[in-house]
């Protein structure tokens, strides 16, 4: 067994043992006053120091989560929560009571993302686990299927329609050869389920929004039993499979649902997709292979760029062409614009080809219209972490006309920071920093939740339970 420590162990992405809660954090600038609301992240943090460090035996993946938040309110940034989500390890490692709801699988570890719907402030994972819905204050409540709606546990991407404010999600577990396509209004009532045969047990990680169809992703990553049997992380390259996009209209069932072919692939995050006079067109961050066996750091298998595929379902034509060269993941764009015509979108990057997805070191702004990218590079050893686009209020404001919040991990000093840029002027000098109390570890995902929407959830809206 190899000795050397995982890079999942190290640096940005160093665990942290111990919850914390400050309030009045220290801002050097100036916090805008419209910022009113919760940045959040949620990853992988085990709740004690692994027994076994070595790189073979850890995976950052399937650690329990670890949901971090920062409030920020009439220019103040009021407080500071990290909290884990309490599955069945966490509470026999804290000495606390398991808390209630269904879990409709065997593990209850959540740690991929959150999103706040019809009231209710949810934490997701894909395995097949239910949701977790959270307090205000990131405190778990309970494991929830909506109201006895939600069969199993939604992928960890479902995407909201700015127009109908409906949310539409794919929800899956490894362990079925099926998966449920779902339709959530905005009160959060579940209204349109319909089951999708897959075939076998892919992983399904994100979906895309057209005006008039979801995009659903069967890649060669699946779902292997063996490797689950022994306790390691789950899903593997499987070569033999066909990698194809599917196009289901929103309001379809499964006879609707058609498949396109395109080349071996993986994809963990869509950017967005449009359509126009019946073409379809789905922006992505593309890997060339993922998960085979030999390493657990995505960007071992080839840098992840930025592709889009155009389909056209009348002459059922497909054509795939690379976007941009800069290595990245992570993507945000204008949440406005999902499903519609968008003109920018964020992510992080390294200062070199090849380096590791542990590495990030760098911001990107593509800008579609002019097509250019703007970097914003950083110190080394300064990471920076998923960028969220917060447009600023308006329905005149430019899609740009924002401001971008991510949180910046200082590895050598162990220190971190809430970071908020104007989103145009991008690699200008930071509107505002928050000190946070503690070194944030580099999560999987961040979001925004704004005061309207953290006051539904604190007044215990959403479906009955």
């Amino acid at each position: 067994m190899s000795s050397r420590v995982s890079p999942f162990l190290q640096g940005a992405f160093t665990p942290l043992y111990t919850e914390r809660t400050a309030h009045r954090l220290p801002v050097k600038g100036r916090i805008p006053p419209e910022l009113d609301g919760l940045f959040t992240q949620i990853g992988g943090n085990p709740v004690a120091p692994p027994r076994r460090r070595g790189a073979e035996d850890y995976s950052w993946f399937s650690q329990d989560g670890m949901v971090c938040g920062i409030r920020l309110r009439d220019g103040r940034a009021e407080w500071f929560r990290n909290r884990w989500i309490r599955s069945r390890r966490v509470c026999r490692s804290l000495g606390e009571s398991r808390p209630p709801g269904p879990r409709r699988f065997f593990t209850d570890v959540v740690n991929t993302n959150v999103v706040c719907h019809g009231g209710l402030l949810l934490a997701l994972v894909e395995t097949g686990c239910l949701p977790v819905r959270l307090s205000e204050t990131l405190d778990t409540v309970e494991y929830s299927d909506l109201g006895g709606g939600l069969p199993i546990g939604i992928t960890a991407h479902p995407k909201t329609d700015p127009v109908s404010g409906e949310l539409f999600a794919l929800a899956y577990s490894p362990l079925h050869t099926s998966a449920d396509y779902l339709v959530i209004t905005a009160e959060g009532t579940i209204r349109k389920t319909e089951r999708i045969p897959l075939g076998g047990r892919p992983m399904m990680h994100d979906i895309a929004l057209t005006e008039k169809h979801v995009v659903l992703f069967d890649l060669p990553v699946r779902f292997h039993l063996g490797q689950a049997a022994r306790g390691r992380f789950p899903f593997r390259w499987d070569g033999r499979h066909q990698a194809r996009i599917g196009l289901l209209p929103r309001e379809g069932g499964a006879g609707s649902l058609r498949w396109f072919s395109i080349a071996p692939c993986f994809v963990f995050h869509a950017v967005n997709a449009t359509e126009e006079n019946g073409v379809v067109r789905i922006y992505a961050l593309r890997y060339p292979k993922m998960f085979d066996g030999t390493s657990q750091d995505p960007f071992a298998y080839g840098a992840c760029m930025l592709w889009e595929w155009t389909i056209d379902p009348a002459t059922g034509k497909v054509t795939e062409r690379q976007l941009d060269d800069h290595q990245q993941e992570l993507p945000r764009i204008d949440p406005r614009r999902i499903g519609r015509p968008f003109r920018h979108c964020y992510g992080i990057s390294a200062r070199e080809q090849g380096l590791s997805t542990y590495e990030p070191e760098v911001l990107l702004k593509h800008d579609f219209a002019r097509e250019r990218t703007e970097e914003r590079a950083f110190p080394r050893g300064s990471v920076p972490t998923e960028p969220v686009f917060v447009p600023r209020a308006g329905n005149g404001a430019a899609e740009d006309d924002g401001w971008i919040l991510h949180f910046r991990i200082d590895a050598l000093h162990h220190e971190s920071d809430l970071v908020v840029l104007d989103a145009r002027d991008f690699t200008g000098p930071p509107v505002a920093t928050v000190r946070l109390p503690v070194r944030v570890p580099f999560g999987f995902h961040s979001n925004w939740i704004p005061d309207a929407e953290l006051d539904a959830v604190g007044a215990g809206l959403g479906p009955p339970r």
